[in-house]
């Protein structure tokens, strides 16, 4: 392909030619390759190139901002505004016009777009193996996340605030301070969680979720069926996407915070149940050598801070040796106890 002589180009003219801005807008392999020995070459108005690049993706940048409808609205009246303005009596070209009116109006829509994408950008917290985060949300509502766990929330307004969850945490929820009729829901899987003004424990793992309501109350509503319960204190509820069901009942068996003082409350709690909460703590894979120990109830109290600890006292009730590779541990059976 024949090139033109760009030597003599003003920065008008660069605005204007076709494969210059194309260039700019898609970075084509062939044209980078030409633009970038011209720019080599030490052209005496390599300069004046460089200048309507800029110009160039700061037009191009407004395309990939998803700024209101608004915004856009506000570049064409700038430009139209721009042209109007000229005077009669000067005989300025079109594109000169065109491009002199779009940069008076580019700055401060890019400004406008950056701070709307700032302002409506995602709010990520996640935390890793054995971990826990206390987050601040923006009505001061506080959320405690325990290990393997993530929340996210977008802008809120005083219409609703909206939390999504990914694993395990305790939410004490202030009441809305401009008005009350607004919402605070929780995403969790399959159910949403709606609440003005509490404290609750949400769990929300492997296609599960698990609702425990220390006070205040709570309507809990699974997305498949539509179906719903309201919570009072020390109540839970239990959701499973297999049975697109929601069940009440009492707190039970288990102590559904304690994981808040990193310790499990175990009141005729299986070793299935322990070993699924080691694996959300420490993102471990558990075998069991013996599948029939599973359903083996276990009472007292699991010390979850050092896993070496829980390990250790695991060995010792259960009668196993527990070998450890890469990210899985294996539980065999030692057999009948020499007692």
């Amino acid at each position: 392909m024949k090139h033109k002589n760009y030597q003599s180009y003003t920065k008008e003219e660069f605005l204007e030619d076709a494969f210059f801005t194309e260039w700019v807008r898609s970075a084509q392999p062939d044209a980078a390759a030409f633009w970038e020995a011209w720019e080599a070459e030490g052209h005496a108005n390599a300069a004046v190139m460089r200048e309507a690049r800029t110009v160039l993706e700061g037009i191009f940048s407004l395309e990939r901002i998803k700024s209101p409808a608004a915004a856009k609205a506000a570049v064409w009246a700038g430009i139209q505004a721009g042209m109007e303005k000229q005077p009669d009596s000067v005989s300025t070209p079109l594109y000169r016009r065109f491009w002199y009116a779009a940069a008076a109006v580019i700055l401060p829509v890019a400004i406008f777009g950056g701070y709307y994408l700032f302002s409506n950008r995602e709010k990520r917290y996640s935390t890793g193996n054995g971990e826990h985060l206390v987050v601040t949300l923006p009505d001061s509502s506080t959320v405690t996340m325990n290990a393997n766990t993530t929340i996210t929330y977008r802008r809120w307004s005083q219409e609703k605030r909206e939390v999504w969850l990914s694993g395990e945490a305790v939410f004490e929820v202030k009441p809305s301070v401009k008005t009350l009729a607004a919402p605070f829901t929780v995403h969790a899987g399959e159910v949403d969680v709606d609440v003005l003004g509490t404290v609750f424990n949400i769990k929300n793992r492997r296609n599960k979720a698990e609702i425990f309501l220390q006070s205040g109350k709570v309507r809990v509503t699974g997305l498949q069926k539509h179906n719903s319960v309201v919570l009072m204190p020390d109540q839970k509820a239990n959701y499973s996407s297999d049975t697109l069901q929601v069940v009440t009942s009492s707190a039970g068996n288990t102590k559904p915070m304690a994981w808040r003082e990193y310790k499990m409350e175990l009141t005729n709690t299986s070793v299935k149940d322990i070993i699924e909460t080691l694996q959300d703590q420490y993102g471990y894979t558990i075998v069991l050598q013996d599948s029939s120990i599973a359903n083996t109830p276990i009472e007292g109290t699991l010390r979850l801070q050092n896993i070496n600890s829980v390990l250790f006292e695991l060995s010792n009730i259960l009668n196993v040796t527990i070998e450890k590779h890469n990210d899985t541990l294996t539980f065999k059976n030692n057999g009948p106890r020499g007692y």
